[in-house]
């Protein structure tokens, strides 16, 4: 009898201790978010945790307004909501601008990814265990583009549409104004045609109106005439309901060592001080050049345009290296990228009011 006792209360002993261990259970709980650069095209974004498994079903995404929105079921935010709980690496920084996590409803957390507003790269989510050779926790794995998806990686963002707003894009020079030549050989002309060609595009597409000085390689006016005719008659391919006015150049310098990019406004004027200032930005994060800022100046087509006006400097041409960059294709398609996605957060963040 007394061993029957000891039996039931045995069982009785071993169900309650798994019982509450059950109920004590350490939940899933995030533990660090973490954002590099994995190469020039791709930003990772590594959210680790601890507990249970968690599947890919539980993970949901979306962007709306530049931020990518990720809502993880059946996991706590845990440090996340620490200071040291959140790490942009430097790499990652053209992309991602600020992360934010926070426990959401029904037992799971909301992170919110601030991104520039214009991304319209791609993203791929995954899962990775842990790593204990590289002490590595299980893994939320978000890897997203830095350009246009391709293959099974899926678009977001693009619901932010042009509008038919007027883009007026002027190549610098042209025709019998070939602009400064580079050591061994490169024409600014040939090289701000390419990247407006590209940019017009590329902002087409976005469902703008783009207006272009020259397609060609032409003088705008006719050969010959004075500087402000030729300018002038730039500045007159714009209609009077023209958004903005984007002209683009290529520096040049005795000084072969001179370097970077630099973008312009005319005195005074604030919105084309703003548009400069996002191309700036832009120019800087796709392209990468040493940054000369974004400065006044009293340049003709900038003080004779009736809207906001911004004239760029892609970089030196007589610099050999910038010179080599600027013949490039694939930096002349990132450069048009650049000017794309600076007229793209010039409307979504208000630049139209």
């Amino acid at each position: 009898m007394l061993k029957r006792l000891l039996t039931c209360f045995t069982l009785i002993l071993i169900l309650t201790c798994a019982a509450t261990s059950t109920a004590f259970a350490k939940p899933t709980e995030l533990t660090q978010i973490n954002a590099f650069d994995v190469d020039n095209e791709t930003v990772r974004i590594e959210i680790s945790y601890n507990g249970d498994q968690i599947d890919v079903d539980d993970i949901s995404t979306d962007v709306k307004n530049g931020v990518l929105n990720v809502d993880i079921k059946n996991a706590l935010p845990g440090r996340l909501n620490r200071l040291s709980g959140i790490r942009i690496q430097s790499g990652a920084q053209d992309l991602v601008e600020k992360i934010f996590a926070g426990k959401e409803k029904n037992y799971g957390t909301s992170i919110q990814i601030y991104l520039y507003s214009t991304f319209k790269g791609g993203l791929k989510v995954s899962l990775e265990p842990a790593d204990r050779s590289e002490k590595k926790p299980n893994r939320i794995v978000l890897d997203m583009k830095r350009t246009a998806a391709q293959d099974d990686w899926s678009m977001f963002d693009s619901d932010f549409n042009g509008n038919g707003r007027i883009i007026v894009i002027d190549p610098g020079h042209g025709g019998s104004d070939s602009g400064a030549v580079g050591p061994t050989g490169i024409k600014e002309k040939t090289v701000s045609l390419a990247v407006g060609l590209k940019a017009q595009k590329l902002l087409t597409a976005a469902g703008y109106n783009v207006i272009m000085t020259r397609t060609t390689d032409i003088d705008v006016a006719a050969p010959g005439v004075s500087d402000a005719t030729e300018l002038q008659s730039r500045v007159d391919k714009s209609p009077p309901n023209t958004d903005i006015f984007i002209s683009i150049h290529c520096n040049a310098f005795s000084n072969s060592s001179s370097h970077g990019v630099e973008t312009y406004y005319a005195p005074g004027a604030v919105k084309g001080e703003r548009l400069a200032r996002l191309l700036n930005e832009e120019l800087l994060r796709l392209g990468g050049l040493y940054n000369r800022g974004t400065k006044s100046a009293r340049f003709y087509v900038m003080t004779h345009s009736k809207c906001p006006a911004s004239l760029i400097e892609l970089g030196f041409i007589t610099n050999p290296r910038e010179e080599k960059l600027l013949a490039s294709d694939d930096y002349q398609q990132k450069l048009a990228q650049a000017i794309t996605n600076a007229v793209n957060r010039y409307f979504n963040q208000g630049g139209s009011d």
